[in-house]
């Protein structure tokens, strides 16, 4: 039994760490509750409730007034088991399964392979770019220098940190076309890494990496016509205005009886309705409330939209609209009539924070009885794998199994979504 132990240890270290090579976003994602699920110090259950930095407006003048504390409480859930199996009957571990280098690399490296590309498609396709509601660029326009140097002004003016945790994600064709642009900049550093190997490395305050996890934003139908800025159409105008809160919004105009929303549409005002973004970090002086930004309030759309035969619709976005307070997220009511813009399909790049994406996947409880269990945990990149070895011996055969639990929350306000 202890060979075969130290034989399933060294299986699983080598699986482990093909699995971390191929891991992006959750290497760079907010980890500090990992300790909270791993040390099992306490009965968590699957979830931990983390709050965000609190805002405070702050006062002038001898007299104070108490501020309303707004607490803004996410859930972080284990709540997804990645898992890999095969099984091999008594010819095949007699004769096929080897435990060398051709078996290692044969059996296991795709295997690893697969379980990442699951964890990274889990965070980045399902949770994250869905959940992402600011942006630059222009849908159809490829991105340029100028694009990312907007990027992070923009990131810089919404009060996201710069503390060398900002990231930008690319898919392989959009690194490919800046990596293009770049190879005649004048810079050593940013010069080669785009001209030998097509890697953009570290630029304009952004660490870059290639992911193929992005997907394209294919958007609804929006509004018929009209004179819409590049890159957008028309999409409808509000008719449930002044809208103060909450997280829908009535519009009419629309294309009659047809999807003119999809989940994950970006769309924001245009600059006649005057709602803008605001700057969480430059309040407004005695008059309260945060100063306006030039670009104009933006929303992502939650779910797909059906149009009524009238051309109307109810769009639920995110985040939830707030006019005043701490916790302001853009510059005034929306009022009726004003005009919504929808952007066309597109591309999608993310630059965040890493504050951006709450990430945990503690270890499993290793199941006992009859099966040999060992588990592997990185205290490097915190991330934990289990290798269980079994046997069906009415059969005779005997299974093989990897898997990984883990769960992910994501704070949208720390990302940017770079159109193109």
């Amino acid at each position: 039994m202890a060979n075969s132990f130290q034989t399933t240890q060294y299986i699983l270290d080598e699986v482990f760490i093909r699995f971390i090579n191929y891991l992006s976003f959750s290497k760079v994602s907010n980890r500090n509750l990992e300790a909270d699920f791993k040390n099992l110090k306490y009965a968590t259950g699957q979830t931990i409730n983390y709050r965000l930095e609190e805002r405070f407006l702050g006062g002038y003048g001898a007299t104070a007034v108490d501020e309303a504390v707004v607490q803004i409480v996410r859930p972080l859930k284990i709540d997804t088991q990645f898992h890999s199996m095969v099984s091999f009957n008594g010819m095949e571990l007699t004769f096929d399964r080897a435990r060398d280098q051709p078996y290692l690399d044969m059996m296991l490296k795709p295997r690893a392979k697969r379980l990442a590309n699951n964890v990274e498609s889990f965070i980045c396709s399902q949770n994250f770019q869905p959940a992402v509601y600011q942006t630059v660029g222009t849908p159809g326009i490829p991105i340029t220098m100028q694009t990312i140097l907007d990027a992070d002004a923009y990131m810089s003016e919404l009060g996201i940190p710069e503390d060398g945790n900002r990231y930008f994600a690319v898919s392989p064709a959009v690194n490919a076309a800046i990596s293009g642009s770049l190879y005649n900049v004048f810079n050593m550093t940013v010069n080669r890494g785009a001209l030998m190997d097509g890697f953009i490395g570290h630029l304009s305050g952004f660490d870059f990496f290639k992911t193929n996890f992005l997907t394209q934003q294919v958007a609804g139908a929006g509004e018929a016509g009209g004179s819409p800025p590049t890159g957008f159409l028309l999409a409808g105008t509000v008719t449930n205005g002044p809208i103060i809160g909450g997280n829908t919004i009535e519009l009419t105009g629309l294309v009659a009886s047809t999807v003119v929303f999809n989940a994950g549409d970006k769309v924001q005002f245009a600059e006649s309705a005057g709602v803008f973004m605001v700057n969480p970090l430059a309040s407004a002086g005695q008059t309260g409330g945060y100063i306006p930004l030039a670009q104009t309030a933006q929303f992502v759309v939650t779910s797909q939209v059906i149009s009524t035969s009238g051309g109307t619709a109810t769009i639920t976005v995110n985040p939830t609209i707030v006019i005043s307070g701490a916790r302001q997220n853009i510059s005034a009511a929306i009022q009726d009539g004003a005009q919504l813009l929808l952007a066309q399909t597109h591309n999608e790049s993310l630059a965040f924070h890493n504050q951006s994406i709450v990430f945990a996947a503690p270890p499993i409880t290793e199941l006992k009885g009859g099966v040999e269990a060992v588990t592997t945990y990185s205290d490097l990149y915190k991330m934990s794998m289990t290798y269980t070895l079994g046997a069906d011996i009415r059969n005779y055969v005997q299974l093989d199994r990897l898997d990984i639990i883990a769960g992910v929350a994501i704070n949208p306000e720390f990302a940017v979504c770079v159109m193109s």
